[in-house]
């Protein structure tokens, strides 16, 4: 091979490494662009029979079915199942669904207060302290058991005007259970006789959710 053959060679190399610096400089470059994902978190719960079945207020001194009409309209009542459990245990009680994966929060709203149709009369279920008690109310705890069932009480947790959340369990863990007892003191006492009634709803949402709407 001749000097030129080799000179040529060597200026074809010296041209390739050059244009390989300089495709590995061309470069182009975005940041800042979005990564995105949703989590739904499953969420489950189950509520004991009794508190399935309803809330029904009786006579204080009755523990249980058959409910007793309400004579006393200046004092607090149970509901019926406050205190039916063996040893005094309240039989109303939600559990947290043993497959979450995140603790949850329960929340109940009255969706009316309690009312008899035939006179258009209510019972207040608002809780309001300023004249002694009046209104419905509960307490709560994680234990359901009761050494004494007491009927002199004092409210934890009054409940609002209706189609408003009150919470009633906060970051409960799965298969965890909270237990709760309800009481009501009528409220107007001059209430005519008969049957009242109302509806209410029980919502459990992921701990660090609020409820939304509380309409029945």
């Amino acid at each position: 091979m001749d000097l030129e053959e080799r000179i040529g060679i060597l200026l074809i190399t010296s041209f390739l490494t050059l244009s390989l610096v300089s495709l590995s400089r061309a470069q182009w470059e975005k940041s800042g662009i979005t990564m995105n994902a949703t989590i739904s978190q499953p969420i489950g719960a189950t509520l004991s029979n009794n508190l399935s079945r309803g809330i029904f207020f009786t006579n204080k001194t009755s523990i249980g079915l058959p409910q007793v009409p309400i004579s006393n309209m200046t004092t607090e009542h149970n509901a019926t199942d406050n205190y039916s459990g063996p040893s005094y245990n309240t039989t109303y009680w939600l559990t947290a669904g043993p497959g979450n994966t995140i603790n949850v929060a329960a929340y109940m709203s009255i969706c009316d207060y309690l009312r008899n149709a035939t006179y258009g009369s209510i019972i207040n279920l608002t809780y309001d302290s300023g004249d002694g008690g009046q209104g419905m109310f509960f307490k709560n705890s994680t234990t359901p058991s009761a050494t004494d069932p007491s009927l002199t009480v004092s409210p934890d947790w009054g409940f609002p005007l209706p189609d408003n959340f009150r919470l009633i369990a906060n970051n409960t863990a799965p298969g965890q259970s909270v237990f709760f007892r309800f009481w009501l003191d009528p409220h107007p006492n001059n209430a005519p006789s008969g049957i009242y009634n109302t509806t209410f709803k029980i919502r459990v949402v992921d701990y660090t959710q609020l409820p939304g709407d509380a309409t029945c």
